[in-house]
C-alpha cells in the first residue's frame, strides 16, 4: 500500500523517510556520494527507543566496510576481497558439500529433524569458520560459540538487559577465541580471509582493531543472514512440493532457484542512508541530516520491476534483485552465501525424496533479519 500510493513516505515517529520503490531504493543504495553509510551508523535513528547496546557490540564496534565510504571502505573491503574471489569460493565449495553430507549423515536414520537447528544453522557456521581460517580441530568450538547466541538476540528492539548481558559475556568469549586464530594464523598462514587481512595489515595500514571488527562482521553478517536464506527458501519450497520435484530432477536450477529466494524471501528486511546534502529521490526533497530507509522485500516486489510480483518461480529470469543489496556496498559474501544455499538446497533434497513439512516454523524476533528459527520436517 505504501508503494503505491506514498512511494516516498516521512515516517513522523522516527522522523525519516522509507524508501519502497524499486527504483528508488536502488538509487539510495548506489548514490554512496549523496546518501551516506556512514553518517547512518552514527545516527541510527531506527534504533533510539531500543536498550544500549551490550559490551559485544562495543567490543566489535569500530569502522568496517558496511559502517565507512571511501577511501576508508575501499581500503577495509580490499583486505577481504581474496577470499571471496572465484579463486577463493572454488576453494570452499568442496568443503561446503562435505559439511552438508556429514550433518545429513547425522540425522539420515531419523524421521525428520528441525532444518533450522540441525542443518540451516550449523552448515553456515562451519563454512564460516572455513573462509576464516578456523583450524579444524577448533570448529566445534566455534559453533558452540555460534550456537550460544543464536539469532543475535541483541538486534531484539525489546531485548532486556539480560540479554544483553549475556551477549556482552558471549562477545568476551568469542573475542578470545577469535585472538587465538589470529595469533596461529601468524605462525602458519594460509589461504583464508584472516590470513589475508594478516597481509593487509602490512600492505593497506589495516590495523588489529580493524581485522577484529572486520572478522566480526564476517560472523555475524555472513552468518545468520545464510541461516535466514536457507530457512526461509526451504520454507517456500516446503510448500511447493512441485518445485522440490523439479528441482531435484534438475540441479542446475538452484542458482536462478536460490536468487528467487532472495527476491521473494530474502532475509535482509532493510539497511539505512543519511542524506550529506539536499537531495531529491522519488520526486521529494530529502533534507541534509535525514535518513532514509530502502526497503528491500518492497522493492523485490515492485510489479515495475518483475513480472507476476507475488508469484514465487524458481526459473525467474532475469531476476535483478536488491536482496544483498547494489553499489559499492553490495554483500561481499554474496556469492559465497549463494553457494551455500545452493548446496544446501540440492544436498537435501536428493537425500530425502520424500521431504515434507512436519509441523510450524517458529520465527525471530529480529525486525531487520527476518527468519525462521524452527523448521520440523519429515523424511519418510
Amino acid at each position: 500500500m505504501m508503494r503505491e500510493t506514498e512511494p516516498m513516505h516521512w515516517n513522523t515517529k522516527r522522523g525519516l523517510w522509507f524508501a519502497t520503490r524499486y527504483d528508488d531504493v536502488a538509487l539510495v543504495l548506489r548514490d554512496h556520494e549523496n546518501f551516506s553509510s556512514a553518517q547512518y551508523n552514527i545516527d541510527k535513528p531506527h534504533m533510539t527507543e531500543r536498550p544500549v547496546d551490550g559490551e559485544r557490540y562495543q567490543a566489535f564496534k569500530g569502522p568496517t566496510m558496511v559502517t565507512t565510504e571511501p577511501p576508508e571502505h575501499t581500503r577495509l573491503r580490499k583486505g577481504s576481497a581474496p577470499a571471496f574471489s572465484t579463486r577463493g569460493l572454488k576453494r570452499l565449495k568442496d568443503r561446503v558439500e562435505d559439511i552438508a553430507d556429514r550433518l545429513l549423515n547425522q540425522v539420515e536414520g531419523n524421521e525428520g529433524m528441525d532444518a533450522i537447528a540441525d542443518y540451516a544453522y550449523p552448515l553456515p557456521v562451519y563454512a564460516i569458520g572455513e573462509l576464516l581460517g578456523v583450524p579444524h580441530e577448533d570448529q566445534d568450538e566455534f559453533l558452540a560459540l555460534a550456537l550460544a547466541d543464536k539469532g543475535s538476540p541483541a538486534h531484539d528492539p525489546n531485548a532486556t538487559k539480560e540479554t544483553l548481558e549475556r551477549t556482552a559475556a558471549h562477545g568476551r568469549r568469542l573475542r578470545d577465541f577469535v585472538e587465538d586464530v589470529i595469533e596461529k594464523k601468524r605462525k602458519q598462514p594460509g589461504d583464508d580471509l584472516i590470513s589475508s587481512l594478516l597481509v593487509s595489515q602490512q600492505e593497506d595500514n589495516l590495523t588489529h582493531a580493524e581485522m577484529i571488527d572486520t572478522i566480526h562482521l564476517m560472523m555475524e553478517a555472513g552468518h545468520i543472514t545464510t541461516v535466514n536464506l536457507i530457512g526461509n527458501g526451504l520454507d517456500v519450497l516446503l510448500d511447493r512440493p512441485e518445485d522440490m520435484e523439479w528441482l531435484r530432477n534438475d540441479p542446475d536450477l538452484a542458482t536462478s532457484a536460490v536468487q528467487e529466494c532472495l527476491r521473494y524471501v530474502g532475509p535482509v528486511q532493510f539497511t539505512g542512508r543519511t542524506a550529506i546534502k539536499d537531495t531529491v529521490l522519488g520526486g521529494q526533497l530529502i533534507k541534509a541530516g535525514e535518513s532514509v530507509i530502502p526497503l528491500m522485500p518492497a522493492a523485490n516486489r515492485d510489479p515495475l520491476q518483475f513480472a507476476d510480483p507475488e508469484e514465487f518461480r524458481i526459473d525467474r529470469k532475469p531476476n535483478r534483485h536488491l536482496g544483498v543489496g547494489i553499489g559499492i556496498h553490495v554483500c561481499i559474501g554474496a556469492a559465497l552465501a549463494r553457494l551455500e544455499t545452493e548446496i544446501a538446497f540440492t544436498k537435501l533434497l536428493s537425500r530425502f525424496p520424500n521431504l515434507r513439512r512436519a509441523g510450524e516454523a517458529e520465527w525471530n524476533t529480529s525486525f531487520e533479519l527476518r527468519g525462521r528459527t524452527a523448521l520440523p520436517v519429515a523424511f519418510r
